[in-house]
């Protein structure tokens, strides 16, 4: 497609599963993170003078906010770059709160309240850069829990959550990001997207 497309948090799981996405549909990728290994740009996103590295000049078609960030100012000075589409990526956690049972004797540490806020938050933008920014397009992807190699005891009490019976994988993410930046979703925007299967529709 040959669209340039910004992609933070880079370098972890959903980011490498994301980058490699748009790279097959023959988009120009460029990589955001923290840590430089296949990323083009290392960038504290929690500090705005790093951000002096990343090309604004040209501008980027599709911003992809996917970095845990801290700050909602950090997400949203990279989406306002955006000439065609923002895809938001939060989390099931800033829609809904956590049940505290579920980690309890795993080796998983509940969620953070900072992590909550901040998902929160991204929620909020969403919703403020559909009606500013239009036509730019933004959208917000909420994913339940992906699987990373939980261990066996964590993963069926998660499961048993879910209506669907699983986890999530990263390819479960990355279909619904492609749909949203693609013409097939040109009059969706302001729109937050819970791919968690089933569980936050569980009372």
């Amino acid at each position: 497609m040959g669209r340039r497309v910004l992609i933070t948090g880079s370098e972890g799981h959903l980011g490498r599963a994301l980058r490699a996405a748009f790279v097959a549909q023959g988009d120009v990728v460029t990589g955001v993170d923290s840590h430089l290994t296949d990323a083009d740009i290392q960038c504290n996103l929690d500090k705005y003078e790093s951000f002096g590295a990343i090309n604004f000049t040209t501008g980027y078609d599709i911003v992809i906010c996917n970095a845990k960030c801290r700050t909602w100012e950090t997400h949203h000075s990279l989406a306002i770059k955006a000439k065609q589409c923002i895809v938001n990526i939060g989390s099931i956690y800033g829609v809904l709160g956590n049940d505290p049972k579920l980690y309890e004797g795993t080796e998983v540490p509940p969620t953070p309240a900072w992590y909550a806020a901040s998902k929160g938050a991204m929620v909020a933008l969403t919703k403020w850069q559909s009606t500013n920014l239009a036509p730019v397009r933004s959208n917000c992807i909420c994913p339940g829990g992906i699987f990373r190699g939980h261990s066996d005891n964590f993963n069926r009490g998660y499961a048993a959550k879910v209506p669907l019976g699983r986890m999530a994988t990263e390819d479960d993410i990355v279909g619904p990001v492609l749909f949203l930046c693609s013409d097939a979703a040109r009059y969706i925007t302001g729109q937050v997207l819970m791919v968690d299967g089933g569980l936050s529709c569980m009372a």
